[in-house]
């Protein structure tokens, strides 16, 4: 069962900040918003994604363009860059988007993945475990095309 309320581990879309509790005021980049990624100066959409080499070419920056994509597809919403919006399959159902992003970056994607094989493999994995055209399928395509990734 996901937490909900105030306590540790609560689904707050804020990723590390649970686990930074007690260490260096830098650690984890103070915790990345999955529900705002600028919030952080993290990019939402895949065109102001960063491209310099600084961080192994933004590889922890960048994330912010699937962590939003993994929030929209669970609460539904609008992408502040892009204007788009998602339905979501709800809070209710989050279990259901948390499976497709673990199936598809755990089993799925291969060392050198970009953000398209990226949602190639939640589409494919949300088919995989909930059937094809239905709602998660919808909620994960509508969520990356929302962030700019085709």
């Amino acid at each position: 069962t996901p937490f909900t309320g105030n306590e540790v581990g609560k689904a707050d879309y804020v990723i590390g900040e649970d686990i930074q509790r007690g260490m260096a005021p830098w650690a984890l980049h103070g915790g990345r918003s999955a529900e705002n990624p600028a919030l952080h100066g993290d990019p939402d959409h895949y065109s102001t994604r960063y491209l310099g080499e600084a961080d192994n070419g933004g590889v922890h920056w960048n994330s912010g363009i699937a962590n939003q994509a993994f929030y929209l597809a669970i609460e539904g919403g609008t992408n502040r860059t892009s204007g788009s919006t998602v339905q979501g399959v709800g809070a209710a159902n989050r279990v259901q988007i948390e499976k497709v992003f673990y199936r598809a970056f755990v089993y799925l994607l291969p060392s050198n993945a970009t953000f398209a094989t990226a949602r190639a493999a939640t589409t494919q994995a949300a088919r995989d475990l909930y059937g094809a055209g239905g709602a998660v399928e919808v909620a994960v395509t509508q969520a990356w095309t929302a962030v700019g990734v085709f």
